[in-house]
């Protein structure tokens, strides 16, 4: 939802620098920090405004409020960069889908069971259930580190033909806390992420399949 609502503002404010409408938006970054806990079913209040316009550059900032209690619940930065219709278009042709093979050149990774990819494959509940299909993954607790191999359905896109921001940083998410749990025997349901800060360098074609995600543990302490 972050996504959709900062892009939006973004798309309007970037229009009014040009002369016509014939241009689309990437996001490059989405941060996102958490203030409170969100239950599923929720009434959500947004304000978003552009603090930065620079070139093809659009940063928004945003406010994401419980709409019946009125508490902050996260705050939001993204940044977003537009192209014509004639760039993406000459940048699609050149865009092919390449296969990975999914794997762990690390002595002791274990393969991850069907019922956990299934649990990898949930990203939004209004979504259909073949949205993103994970086929396979290794996991290494001991060199903390999982890999995974995953297809993106079709009619997921932000941008045109590729996937949309949003369900890209839901994936990441998933794997993320799933290798959490794993190396800190932590429950699932006791898992959630207080910041989440993603980088775009390159979208991803819809339909792409074997994309492989790879998530390690950089740091760990008591609090982290």
């Amino acid at each position: 939802m972050i996504d959709d609502v900062t892009g939006e503002l973004a798309y309007h404010v970037y229009l009014a620098t040009q002369t016509d409408n014939k241009h689309i938006g990437f996001t490059v970054n989405l941060r996102v920090d958490k203030h409170t806990n969100v239950d599923v079913a929720k009434e959500f209040y947004f304000e978003a405004r552009a603090v930065d316009v620079e070139g093809r550059k659009v940063c928004i900032e945003c406010r994401v409020f419980d709409a019946r209690a009125g508490c902050l619940l996260m705050t939001a930065r993204a940044m977003f960069v537009f192209m014509s219709f004639a760039q993406v278009s000459k940048k699609s042709k050149n865009t092919q889908s390449v296969s990975h093979a999914v794997h762990v050149q690390i002595p002791g990774s274990c393969n991850i069971g069907t019922a956990e990819l299934r649990g990898l494959d949930r990203v939004m509940n209004f979504l259909p259930p073949d949205t993103v299909t994970h086929s396979r993954g290794f996991i290494n607790t001991h060199a903390q580190t999982l890999v995974v191999g995953l297809d993106f359905g079709p009619n997921i896109s932000g941008p045109p033909i590729y996937v949309h921001g949003g369900i890209l940083a839901t994936v990441l998410y998933n794997a993320s806390a799933l290798l959490f749990a794993k190396t800190t025997k932590v429950e699932d349901d006791l898992i959630n992420a207080s910041v989440r800060d993603v980088n775009y360098y390159k979208g991803v074609p819809l339909e792409c399949q074997n994309t492989v995600i790879e998530a390690r543990v950089e740091t760990q302490d008591e609090k982290h």
